[in-house]
């Protein structure tokens, strides 16, 4: 691959033996463009660093592992709310992961994994914003909650644990969104 991300090496699927819970947690906001970059190449970088942060990352980990994966098992990746809202080159890349994920489940399906997403809101606790977050943002993050408060690691990581328990083997090729009601769907 290009723009320096690599598919895990070859090796990892023979190192790993069974895999029964996979979580694609990588991603995040896009690099920076380089300065001096004429505005359309700054912009295809940006949009080339959020698809390769937040899809390719899963597409390619999940690829060279999925044989490895067993009946009953779990595919989890990290969503976003920008996926549905707001979200630029960042949010297209999260509203890619859902649609790959879909296409994901039905592949894995007969094999017995399920495949789903967590689409995570304001999460508390994370550099997600790289030290960008004012109080004003966060209040505004949380004012858009039904139950006026950030998420947290811990919020995710129990949603995680439900998904990948054996209590949601008939949840599959979704998108859970955990989030404190910022977003709902109907």
């Amino acid at each position: 691959m290009s723009h320096g991300h690599q598919a895990p090496g070859p090796d990892l699927a023979d190192r790993l033996g069974e895999l029964d819970v996979l979580v694609n947690a990588a991603g995040g906001l896009p690099e920076a463009a380089a300065d001096g970059l004429p505005p359309l190449d700054a912009l295809l970088a940006q949009w080339h660093s959020s698809l390769s942060q937040n899809l390719l990352t899963a597409v390619l980990t999940t690829a060279s592992v999925q044989e490895r994966l067993t009946d009953g098992g779990s595919v989890i990746s990290i969503g976003s709310i920008g996926a549905e809202r707001r979200g630029g080159s960042y949010g297209a890349a999260k509203a890619a992961l859902a649609a790959w994920n879909a296409s994901t489940s039905a592949e894995l399906a007969p094999k017995g994994v399920t495949c789903n997403v967590i689409s995570a809101g304001f999460i508390a606790g994370t550099n997600f914003f790289q030290g960008g977050m004012t109080d004003e943002r966060r209040g505004a993050l949380v004012a858009e909650t039904h139950n006026k408060r950030a998420g947290t690691v811990e919020d995710i990581a129990r949603t995680a644990f439900f998904l990948a328990s054996p209590g949601a083997r008939h949840i599959t090729g979704q998108t859970i969104h955990v989030n404190g009601g910022a977003f709902t769907t109907r």
